[in-house]
């Protein structure tokens, strides 16, 4: 079961916005949720069509049977196209439009259903409950949803829900791709937290580094890799990680702590598929093959690269960079649109380097302490690698499914510092001159010495 703790944080995080029901048997106490939350009126049911079932019942009519008898009720399926359910324009738009009129909002299915939820109870102004359907991202437990903008994945805030549903029993039943998704998504804090202090510390995030936002969820990891639980208690300890994880995240307002290089990477293979109308793996999946590589590049810019043995006056924006943001867009989106939208968020984190110049001067000044710091937040590759076999986890790309070729996985470590206008490692790296072919060799060697990289694609 989850623990107390955790129910205790989501209403000190949230500052009492969400309710956290976990517990084997919480479908029992939907009803009166939603009578609570919204005494009349409309119970609006959104899901997608993945078939969910639990002990062989479909959970839609198990969450059907669950609400308040008498009320009247409707459901609003979520759209999917090529690539399963985008949350584009069209899509929020279709789904806002179609929930009009409702009292509340019961969402029952993925990470990507519920963050539709909470765009579209905000825009509404109702009640959301969210019914999670798997252990699979930290998203649930956060107010702010992942969307796609001019073919670019973007986090926006949206609203914490009402109330948070899981289910233990209908967690346990959803598919184990979805389950070791979410330890993928979970073991990313053995890397993110790394590039958030960097960013935070030399003046490239809006706000300070605090371990309030890291440590609950570095505490947790650990159980992931250990084997020695019993099945109920290792998803328990997986739903415990992943739900913190969503809780600090929300208190932190930003992504940030919990989302560095290792989800650029993800980010980077979806907006390709999307681009070319190809398939992408899950998104937990993916960020936890890209943890291994994202703790590999700490390890060679810190041990190898020396990249904070360099001076200010060594970091500097590259001539042509613009060109460069543009190219490596280029392959997968010929029309430019996608390259656009890049360069506007590249353009605009090159313009906050130079803003933050009296930050960066301090942070050379203190480079010893900074160093320090980010050796004890980037992990060894082997942290993550334990932990995802331990419950049969993709590590390298050759795994993932699709499998992601060789060639195709090195793009990605290439375009991930031209996606977005936050902060990493890899930024650093791009303004010391160092990201290069050499380097990414080297990454990928060190990632596939822990058990990750490619994977002989």
């Amino acid at each position: 079961m989850t623990s107390v703790s955790t129910i205790d944080l989501a209403r000190t995080s949230s500052g009492g916005a969400m309710r956290l029901i976990a517990e084997p048997g919480a479908l029992r106490h939907l009803a009166s949720l939603v009578d609570e939350l919204a005494p009349v009126g409309d119970i609006v049911l959104v899901s997608d069509d993945t078939p969910k079932l639990v002990s062989g019942a479909p959970l839609d009519a198990l969450v059907g049977a669950a609400l308040p008898s008498g009320r009247p009720r409707r459901a609003v399926p979520v759209p999917a196209g090529p690539h399963g359910v985008t949350l584009d324009e069209a899509t929020v738009d279709e789904v806002t439009a179609a929930v009009a009129g409702g009292a509340i909002i019961v969402t029952v299915g993925s990470g990507t259903v519920s963050d539709l939820g909470k765009v579209v109870s905000a825009t509404l102004r109702v009640p959301l409950v969210s019914v999670q359907t798997a252990a699979s991202v930290n998203g649930f437990a956060d107010p702010l949803s992942v969307l796609v903008r001019s073919g670019a994945k973007r986090t926006v805030p949206s609203r914490w829900p009402d109330a948070l549903v899981v289910d233990h029993d209908v967690v346990a039943g959803a598919p184990m791709d979805l389950t070791r998704a979410g330890v993928g998504d979970a073991v990313a804090i053995w890397s993110s937290p790394a590039d958030w202090y960097l960013a935070c510390a030399l003046g490239m995030d809006p706000g300070a580094y605090d371990s309030r936002f890291v440590d609950p969820v570095r505490d947790l990891a650990p159980r992931l890799a250990d084997t020695s639980l019993a099945a109920d208690e290792r998803l328990a300890a997986l739903v415990d990680v992943l739900t913190v994880g969503g809780l600090v995240i929300g208190e932190a307002g930003s992504t940030a702590p919990l989302s560095g290089v290792e989800h650029l990477v993800s980010h980077v293979l979806d907006m390709a598929a999307l681009a070319e109308g190809g398939e992408h793996d899950l998104h937990g999946a993916q960020v936890g093959v890209a943890s291994v590589l994202s703790a590999a590049l700490w390890d060679v810019a810190l041990t190898e690269e020396r990249v904070f043995d360099v001076g200010p006056d060594d970091l500097v924006v590259p001539l042509g960079l613009e060109e460069r943001v543009r190219a490596v867009w280029h392959p997968v989106d010929s029309s430019g649109a996608l390259g656009d939208e890049c360069w506007r968020a590249v353009e605009t984190k090159m313009r906050r380097w130079v803003a933050a110049a009296p930050m960066i001067e301090d942070f050379f000044h203190r480079r010893r302490e900074h160093v320090s710091t980010l050796r004890a937040l980037a992990a060894d590759p082997a942290l993550p690698v334990a932990a995802l076999r331990a419950w049969g986890a993709p590590t390298t790309f050759a795994q993932l499914r699709p499998a992601v070729s060789a060639d195709r996985a090195r793009w990605a470590l290439e375009a991930l510092p031209f996606m977005r206008d936050r902060m990493s490692l890899a930024d650093l790296l791009v303004l010391a001159g160092r990201w290069n072919d050499d380097l990414f060799d080297r990454v990928f060697a060190r990632a596939e010495r822990a058990g990750g990289g490619h994977g002989g694609v």
